[in-house]
């Protein structure tokens, strides 16, 4: 075997055992109790509907979580003295048969029937005070990136035939535009979160550019498109130094709902795509550390099938020494 297949498989199977820890590691996230806790409060957010959602925003533009006052003290939040509420319609609804049903046709069952609406106010999290809500959330990496990581993942971006700008495009940490062909990443990110983001966009535009997810609105599920593209920073990242599993467990398991069969679903896209990068960028995988290999042994050191490809020429960075 040659030296280039040697090293080629050498990195497949260290690809596939850090796939192997994510898949892992979000099972136990969704086993745990932070998460059955974070599910039971938001089983009790209420679903607006697009018009109230818009009512909501023209009236308090940052508001992430509402809900009613009695649904915040029973959360154990109150609402702070002198807040307004958000006013919002709500359906009045009375329990009848419609007008036009005969006596004889008259069905056994009262159907519920829309007499119209009513304004009711609700109030954003913000506008509470109390216990904090559980909530299994990203937390934003901190520290440095590797040296040149940005510079190798922004090459890449362009390469593709896409500009780089950092703007401020909150809630968000970045952004793909397909019809402008544009990534952007915040500005006020560290070193670390910013080339984590990058690489995340880096994974959109690799795995999503096409007519069927142009936009990612044809895609036939957009939970599975962000798994896939953290998936792809996470396994970039790792290989080349950078930690992220405080923001890609979280992150992966809250776009897949729960759901580690969907994460699994994701591996060959996913370890194709991350391949394509590392080989690019010329990184060179580190070996496992202990807490790696011991979450490899408790999974029975079950690894994922790679899809066959050409030999391709790894070579070492500046930056990876």
């Amino acid at each position: 075997m040659s030296t280039t297949r040697r090293s080629d498989n050498e990195r497949d199977k260290h690809l596939a055992e850090t796939y192997g820890k994510l898949t892992k590691a979000v099972e136990d996230l969704v086993r745990s109790e932070d998460w059955v806790q974070m599910l039971a409060v938001a089983a009790r957010f209420h679903r607006y509907s697009f018009g109230n959602v818009c009512l909501i925003l023209s009236q308090r533009s940052d508001a992430s979580r509402v809900c009613g006052y009695r649904a915040w003290q029973a959360l154990g939040r109150q609402v702070k003295k002198g807040e307004n509420g958000l006013a919002i319609l709500a359906p009045c609804v009375t329990r009848g048969r419609p007008p036009e049903e005969t006596d004889g046709e008259q069905n056994e069952e009262v159907a519920r029937v829309l007499r119209g609406f009513r304004v009711v106010h609700v109030f954003d999290i913000s506008q509470t005070e109390g216990p904090e809500l559980p909530e299994v959330a990203p937390s934003l990496l901190e520290g440095d990136a590797p040296a040149a990581l940005w510079d190798l993942l922004a090459a890449e971006v362009a390469s593709k035939g896409f500009s780089l700008v950092r703007e401020d495009c909150s809630p968000a940490n970045g952004q793909t535009d397909f019809l402008r062909r544009s990534v952007t990443v915040r500005p006020d990110l560290s070193e670390a979160q910013a080339a984590k983001t990058l690489a995340h966009e880096l994974g959109h535009v690799l795995l999503h550019d096409g007519p069927k997810s142009r936009g990612l609105g044809g895609f036939s599920c957009r939970g599975l498109a962000e798994v896939e593209a953290e998936s792809v920073a996470y396994l970039v990242c790792a290989t080349a130094g950078l930690p992220t599993d405080d923001y890609s467990f979280p992150y992966v398991a809250r776009w897949a709902g729960g759901d580690v069969a969907l994460v699994r679903s994701a591996a060959e896209r996913s370890l194709e795509g991350a391949r394509a990068i590392i080989t690019s960028l010329g990184l060179v995988p580190a070996p496992p550390d202990a807490a790696t290999a011991a979450v490899l042994d408790r999974s029975n050191g079950k690894a994922v099938q790679l899809p066959s490809r050409n030999p391709t020429r790894v070579l070492t960075p500046e930056f990876a020494r």
